[in-house]
């Protein structure tokens, strides 16, 4: 596009800094130096082209966007470059078509370089006014991304923004260029299209929150399952101490009949017979569920005991260790207990087919971090830990993966929650460390 001079390209450049805050606050992320540069220097060379390059704004974002996370869905990225463009071009739009004339003034007046700064500030503005009462979370748009039927209102999203942006623009070319007036057509644009985009945007977040809600409620009915199954695991343990404490009774009168008739023989044979199998019965790994009790959540607490019968009657030998009491990370409990579920389940997975199935789950304070382990023999010697966290990669075949990829995600969704593997000498081992989150 042609400039009339230096300094109208500059005051009309004002747009850089715009386009780039919502990008970074859709995005979620603090721009780097050199992104800046890139982004600016990009926009630059594409202003300073012919009128039809303005298809290339939406690829430098998008590039942009795939270099922060390769993980990330293509409908994703292109949300991610699109949106900016649009939200700009919309509310400039519609200041210049509607409130300009309330004031006597036309969309012509844009040209003017303080109006042209004043309005590409009120759209920053407008935008943040606009996401502050709608409530929509673009961080939520990561696992909407993995939804497959909102994956398809993404992308037929993604098709109109970029429609919408190429159509609008080039009406504007041809009036500019041709000398041909298609005003009222692109004001009938921007309004239509400014309704169907918001109601779009309402509708992905509604659709993902009422999928959370439903989650949720799942979640507690599940909880509820795992705590009635924990309680009935208590029950019986206390059955079988009573009944321990009653044998026990009898083995001391024994004991002192034996010792009263100063007849060793007696005293041997009740403990060959009797002491050692008792001395097996309190040291049975299933009395570690007791260590349960440090756990304060009860969600947490009964998903653990869950996991634990599970694994019992598959004849997984559990460790668990959490000798002192601790709570909730500082992550959404919903999330921890999905992450937990993922852990426990490709752990038993995985236990059951080592020559020696075992599983081990340890959680403890340190250093004010909230740190989770588990580890699980395995039939390899070792498991390629640099490919576990791709979504089609299994070991053991469908499944697993898609486990460990919501596990990834949660790594981008939360800054404070790192996930360290290991696997060696027919172990896996996973640690969970949820750094405290300070106000």
């Amino acid at each position: 596009m042609i400039k009339v001079s230096l300094m109208g390209y500059l005051v009309e450049a004002f747009y850089y800094p715009v386009i780039m805050i919502i990008y970074s606050n859709i995005r979620g992320v603090k721009l780097k130096l050199w992104e800046i540069v890139a982004i600016s220097l990009s926009f630059l060379v594409i202003d300073f082209t012919c009128f039809y390059t303005i298809v290339f704004r939406f690829l430098v974002l998008e590039f942009l966007s795939y270099t922060r996370d390769k993980d990330l869905p293509l409908s994703l990225h292109i949300f991610y470059a699109s949106f900016p463009w649009v939200i700009e071009s919309i509310f400039k739009r519609l200041i210049g078509f509607f409130i300009f004339p309330i004031f006597g003034s036309g969309y012509a007046d844009l040209g003017n370089n303080l109006v042209y700064i004043t309005v590409e500030a009120s759209v920053v503005l407008l935008y943040f006014v606009l996401i502050n009462l709608s409530e929509i979370d673009f961080q939520s748009f990561i696992e909407l991304s993995e939804i497959k039927d909102l994956r398809k209102k993404l992308i037929f999203t993604d098709i109109t923004m970029i429609f919408y942006y190429i159509m609008v623009e080039f009406l504007a070319g041809v009036e500019a260029y041709g000398g041909v007036n298609n005003l009222i057509y692109r004001q009938w644009l921007v309004v239509i299209y400014f309704i169907f985009f918001i109601l779009m945007l309402f509708y992905m977040n509604r659709s993902y929150q009422n999928r959370l809600e439903k989650e949720i409620a799942s979640a507690r009915e599940q909880e509820l399952r795992y705590l009635s199954a924990y309680s009935k695991k208590v029950e019986g343990l206390y059955e079988e101490l009573r009944a321990f404490r009653h044998d026990y009774a009898n083995i001391l009168v024994s004991l002192k009949e034996g010792i009263d008739q100063d007849d060793m023989g007696i005293v041997r044979k009740i403990y060959d017979s009797v002491l050692e199998e008792s001395a097996d019965f309190i040291q049975n790994s299933k009395f570690n569920i007791s260590r349960l009790a440090n756990i304060k959540d009860d969600a947490i607490k009964s998903l653990l005991s869950a996991k634990f019968l599970e694994a019992e009657a598959n004849h997984i030998e559990v460790n668990l260790e959490v000798k002192d009491k601790i709570g909730v990370p500082d992550i959404p409990l919903l999330d921890y207990i999905r992450l937990l579920a993922i852990l426990c389940d490709n752990a038993i997975e995985a236990a059951l087919e080592a020559e020696n199935p075992a599983i081990t789950i340890a959680c403890f304070y340190q250093d004010d971090d909230y740190v989770l382990i588990v580890d699980n023999t395995t039939k390899e010697e070792s498991v390629p830990v640099n490919l576990i966290y791709q979504k089609d990669y299994s070991s053991k075949g469908h499944g697993r993966g898609i486990g460990l990829t919501t596990i990834h995600q949660m790594m981008r969704k939360y800054p404070n929650l790192t996930v360290q593997t290991n696997s060696k000498n027919y172990h896996f081992c996973q640690t969970i460390r949820i750094k405290k989150a300070f106000d």
